[in-house]
């Protein structure tokens, strides 16, 4: 889903980073313009110029200095060195905490607010959010457009729980019945949908299930996966049969037009 506004840059706290520029489009390095905190309080960070001896620049040493906020959001601005247009990107952060059940290293990720990047998205230029084909049904799409919306804001497991109830109002528009979602998507093989088309859709609803009733948290490709899931299950049940009618009626029109007399 490459109009999507989440975006992946390489080495985005160097002076020059790297990636596909949401411009031109092109692989290149960036310059980087400027770089601060915008929440939750404003902050220049600017990177530090090389020096050959000690630090006199008066500011105090890395030690001294407050420890930063675990959840915070830093805007890069960073100039294409190829088309030179600009784009601005947040970069979010969250906690850095270790795996496993080793309380002492919890408690000590906790006491050194440890913190790494866990999102970047892109702000300017702004890209639309990702839609349904019109052929879809009018509520479906409204789930669907409310779940791109929480993806891009950051809220995972909003919009896991958006795409699932989009699954389940394709299901109703379908007349599926059953006892509950997976029953209802399992009938929609006797209603003509395709099998592999009915295991995607079970798949979103899976990952909604997880997300909403099990605390679970998934990646943003995670997520993103299973909003193409739902896009290509929308083609196969809507698109496809509206444009085999139309070819249809078209060859209909076509055979009267050629035997006027019929």
């Amino acid at each position: 889903m490459s109009t999507r506004s989440h975006i992946t840059i390489g080495a985005i706290d160097t002076p020059m980073p790297t990636g596909e520029c949401p411009n031109c489009e092109l692989n290149v390095a960036f310059t980087h313009v400027s770089r601060r905190d915008v929440w939750p309080v404003l902050k220049d960070r600017p990177f530090a110029a090389p020096r050959s001896g000690g630090d006199f620049s008066g500011v105090p040493s890395s030690a001294q200095q407050p420890k930063d906020d675990v959840f915070r959001v830093v805007e890069h601005i960073l100039s294409c060195q190829s088309c030179k247009k600009t784009a601005v990107v947040h970069q979010h952060w969250g906690p850095d905490l270790p795996q496993g059940d080793d309380e002492e290293a919890l408690a000590t990720a906790l006491k050194n607010k440890a913190a790494k990047p866990r999102l970047l998205v892109l702000v300017h230029p702004r890209r639309s959010a990702q839609t349904l084909d019109e052929a879809a049904p009018q509520e479906v799409r409204d789930l669907f457009g409310e779940g791109t919306k929480c993806q891009e804001a950051g809220a995972l497991r909003a919009a896991a729980g958006m795409y699932r109830a989009a699954v389940e109002e394709l299901c109703k528009d379908r007349g599926a019945t059953g006892r509950n979602l997976k029953e209802k998507i399992a009938d929609l093989t006797d209603r003509g949908v395709p099998a592999d088309v009915v295991r995607d859709l079970d798949e979103a609803r899976t990952l909604g299930n997880w997300s909403l009733y099990d605390g679970l948290a998934f990646s943003y490709a995670e997520v993103d996966d299973v909003a193409s899931l739902i896009q290509e299950a929308v083609f196969v049940v809507y698109v496809q049969p509206e444009q085999r009618a139309a070819l249809r009626a078209a060859r209909q029109q076509r055979r009267k037009q050629a035997r006027p007399g019929a």
